[in-house]
């Protein structure tokens, strides 16, 4: 069976103190930055890249790219002090109260942070930093943040939840969705898609609405959802949520392959076939089915970007053209398919799981760093993977 097969049998199958920041010496911090920072044009040979990718943060070396020095002491944890507003940083421990580990899932664009412990329970952090507060409840997926409410799918479960600020919690979306497929949130909206792939459209914790445009939902900045259609029109698309209206289409971006489902066999059912009416049966295809491409999509107000075979792109949504093609470092790029995409307002982060994250700054359409945990962006935050836990901070 194909992947909307699957995961239609998952669904039918299953059942219907935030802490103030410590102290820090911000003089002390300055003093020191000031004394490390180097600026300086230097290329780095590949070899070079290899060796120093043991360090948390690479400036990479390819022509053009900027070079902003060694990442300073600081209270980044080796994250480059460049890219972020250094007074903002907090720290978001990994250890749970009883012992767990804090595994960050996702950032909203207002410094929310939710994640899980390793067995599924939800936890959140914010902007103020501290150990993550528990919100009770456990979930397979469908984790997001947007504007007072949070979202997530329970174990075993079809349905999407959300839960207002004043802890109302009420399913939402008007057929189910899957724990497999992204939930995104910006303007005060809710965008899922059901298990047939079809996205939906919510205003804060309401049911919602399922859009007619068809195609499935791969990145969100609002108003509008881009939708990707492989099988029939081979296109994606650009819809505002507003409206639910498609406002443009696009050829399918550089990488991402069509798919076409094998014809069944149809034979003649002579026991039907009655009065010179021919009767026919549907037999399945012995062509194997193929399997679904993984790729991954984001975008902000200005730019679309997508990573597919491992190399980042990056598409100016004003004029809709390509930007020069971003390979990843040859031993990251075979665990390319596993990896996540997000986009803040000026930095595109592109992780990949047990490796690195290429960071694209938006402004110099350069990749400054390559910082070897997972990176977050999302509206002018940053959230990172140190080597004691998580540090949060606004983008510079």
């Amino acid at each position: 069976m194909n992947g909307i097969e699957e995961r239609l049998k998952s669904a039918f199958d299953a059942k219907a103190d935030t802490v103030s920041p410590h102290s820090r010496a911000w003089t002390e911090n300055a003093r020191r930055i000031r004394g490390a920072r180097t600026r300086r044009a230097i290329t780095v040979p590949s070899a070079a890249v290899a060796v120093a990718a043991a360090a948390a943060a690479v400036p990479l070396a390819f022509p053009g790219l900027a070079d902003g020095g060694p990442a300073a002491a600081s209270d980044t944890g080796g994250f480059p002090p460049e890219l972020v507003d250094e007074s903002t940083i907090v720290r978001i421990p990994a250890k749970l109260p009883g012992g767990a580990t804090f595994t960050a899932d996702t950032l909203g664009a207002d410094g929310t942070v939710l994640g899980r412990s390793a067995d599924s329970r939800v936890w959140k952090a914010g902007p103020r930093g501290g150990t993550p507060k528990p919100l009770g409840v456990r979930a397979q997926g469908g984790l997001a943040a947007g504007q007072g409410f949070v979202t997530w799918i329970a174990p075993g479960a079809w349905e999407l939840n959300c839960r207002t600020p004043n802890g109302r919690t009420r399913v939402i979306g008007p057929q189910g969705a899957t724990p497999d497929s992204p939930v995104f949130a910006g303007g005060g909206r809710i965008i899922a898609s059901d298990p047939m792939d079809q996205p939906f459209v919510t205003t804060g914790c309401t049911t919602g609405d399922t859009l007619a445009s068809p195609g499935k939902a791969v990145a969100f900045s609002y108003p509008i959802l881009f939708t990707v259609d492989v099988y029939t029109k081979h296109v994606l698309r650009e819809v505002d949520v507003r409206t639910g209206r498609i406002v443009r289409e696009h050829p399918l971006p550089t990488g991402v392959r069509t798919v076409r489902i094998p014809e069944p066999e149809m034979r003649l059912d002579r026991e039907r076939s009655k009065g010179g009416v021919k009767a026919y049966t549907a037999k399945p295809s012995a062509e194997k089915q193929p399997e679904e491409q993984q790729w991954q999509a984001a975008a902000n107000d200005r730019y679309f970007a997508w990573g597919v075979n491992g190399v980042l792109r990056v598409m100016d949504r004003r004029t809709w053209k390509e930007l020069k093609p971003l390979p990843m470092l040859p031993s990251t790029r075979e665990r390319a398919e596993g990896a996540r995409l997000t986009a803040g307002s000026h930095v595109i982060a592109y992780s990949v799981p047990g490796g690195s994250t290429m960071l694209y700054d938006t402004r110099s359409r350069t990749v400054p760093y390559l910082y070897r945990r997972e990176v977050y962006a999302a509206g002018d935050w940053l959230l990172w993977r140190a080597p004691d836990g998580y540090r949060l901070a606004k983008a510079r």
